[in-house]
């Protein structure tokens, strides 16, 4: 494959040539980092779309002077593909949020792509504004607001949207260490923004001293990926690689593995968690109970205590919760804030759940909601929702388990 180059204005047919692929997952390897252009560059390697057609979307925001070109290239003797915007003029003024909406609202783009552009820009404008102590009107883009980086995050939602992948999973986000010069002056590897755009999330410093993840790569893995940590269980269909611009020891390289999801070995669903843990030996039980609630009304998929004996022979408890990573921040503020710990241990798990359905059941008390757990295709599990078995038990003046047993006797008939 040569070289390919477009330009704002060609003419180019609307046709491409695409590999169809109905609800694939996806992963994410951001071993060296990850930038918007190393985005583009590995999903078109993977065979998702063409130049040609980024060219006619592209063609569908209302800017020009722009140049989009491909180049296959080696790095550290691996075939990859080089993304490149060119602008016309190198003066870009920045741009406000209301700038981008507009540009983005009044596009010819599809209503999901567009959708898909707004939130990550939206993301990346809070990010910009905390960090540097602006509101949403005032904060200006300076390198995410460029027509190189809004090409990027365009070209990307584009090509994200043409995989229509099922599920979208992302390694830990290597950030690099040192300085980065950026029209803001000298800023600490990782910048601000891209430090709060990926709060929550798991993230390694890399071997390199200069940046590896960028503001705009930071948005995209920080929107699309469903869960961050190992790869899961699938079946490999394709691999594509985005070449970077800087030189460094190792290959600077984004990888995306694409693939089809393998039958989890109990035939229901695999879920990558967050376990976090903490010894407790100085804590009242009302106060404990009270931090259970607050986690578990935060969203934690569960939270419990279990009892352990500790140093000097004192009793403790061990505060378990489990999380999906991007809330693992939430959780530590909660637990720190609510509790007398110092420290939290964390650990990525695979948790193996049944596939699940919600049903209605029609009982001598009235409709009751039945929670239904599949295992290999059976039904092995029926748990009726008890906040309306305990309502239709006081409305009818019955035990409890007389409604849960006439639950369960719907489900089961």
């Amino acid at each position: 494959m040569g070289t390919e180059i477009y330009t704002s204005g060609d003419s180019i047919p609307v046709e491409c040539i695409v590999k169809t692929m109905t609800g694939p997952t996806i992963y994410i390897d951001c071993f060296s980092g990850v930038a918007g252009d190393m985005f583009v560059g590995a999903l078109l390697d993977a065979g998702a779309g063409s130049l040609q057609m980024l060219q006619n979307e592209l063609e569908k925001v209302n800017f020009d002077g722009w140049t989009i070109s491909t180049e296959p290239v080696q790095v550290s003797g691996i075939a990859a593909t080089w993304f490149s915007v060119e602008i016309e003029g190198e003066d870009q003024e920045p741009r406000s949020l209301s700038d981008i909406e507009e540009l983005i609202a009044s596009s010819g783009l599809s209503e999901k792509v567009r959708s898909h552009c707004l939130a990550i820009f939206g993301r990346v404008a809070r990010a910009e504004a905390k960090a540097h102590g602006e509101s949403l009107q005032t904060v200006h883009f300076h390198e995410v607001g460029m027509v190189d980086s809004i090409i990027d995050i365009v070209s990307t939602c584009v090509l994200f949207e043409e995989l229509k992948p099922r599920e979208i999973f992302c390694s830990p986000v290597a950030l690099g260490s040192g300085t980065v010069q950026t029209r803001h002056g000298i800023m600490p590897v990782p910048s601000p923004a891209t430090a709060l755009l990926l709060k929550g999330l798991p993230v390694l410093q890399g071997g390199e001293r200069q940046e590896l993840a960028t503001p705009t790569g930071a948005a995209l893995v920080a929107y699309f990926a469903r869960s961050f940590g190992a790869l899961p269980p699938m079946r490999l269909t394709g691999t594509g690689y985005g070449s970077g611009t800087r030189e460094t020891r190792g290959p600077n390289l984004l990888r995306i593995l694409i693939g089809e999801r393998t039958e989890p070995m109990g035939g229901g669903e695999i879920e990558q968690q967050v376990l976090l843990e903490t010894n407790i030996d100085d804590s009242t039980p009302e106060q404990l109970a009270y931090l259970i609630d607050r986690l578990i009304t935060a969203g934690a998929a569960d939270a419990w205590l279990s009892p352990v004996i500790m140093k000097k022979g004192r009793p403790g408890v061990v505060l378990s919760v489990l999380c999906t990573p991007g809330e693992v921040g939430g959780k530590l503020d909660i637990i720190f804030r609510e509790s007398s710990t110092f420290g939290v241990r964390t650990s990525l798990v695979e948790r193996h759940c049944l596939e699940r359905r919600m049903e209605t059941m029609h009982t001598a008390y009235g409709e009751i909601q039945v929670k239904i757990g599949s295992w290999r295709g059976r039904d092995v599990t029926i748990s009726p929702e008890y906040e309306e078995c305990r309502a239709a038990a006081e409305k009818h003046g019955v035990p409890l388990e007389a409604v849960f047993e006439a639950a369960r006797a719907a489900a089961c008939s």
